[in-house]
């Protein structure tokens, strides 16, 4: 039951992160489109670009790139698999010592 448990700590621990990791860039640039900056989602890649260096105008852009997010998806997804493997191993190796 500890293994089960650690795997599951650690699988949703890492997919917390990677959450936050996707999530603090869009809020540190909320609303920056409206001064010419732009605002953006994503980590490692940006998935989500909203605004331009022109203002209010016909230049402004709009961008979500569906296979940015799947990969952001797909990273997360992998390494919340290899951080639950890994404290999966530990939680057994430490139970086959006692």
């Amino acid at each position: 039951m500890r293994a089960k448990t650690a795997f599951s700590t650690a699988f949703l621990a890492t997919i917390f992160i990677a959450f936050l990791a996707n999530a603090v860039p869009y809020f540190l640039t909320r609303r920056a489109y409206q001064r010419d900056g732009q605002e953006v989602a994503g980590f490692p890649f940006l998935f989500r670009k909203v605004g331009g260096d022109c203002g209010v105008s016909a230049c402004d852009s709009y961008g979500f790139h569906v296979l940015h997010f799947a990969a952001d998806a797909g990273l997360a997804l992998a390494c919340a698999l290899f951080a639950g493997y890994i404290a999966l191993r530990w939680a057994r190796r430490v139970r086959a010592r006692a």
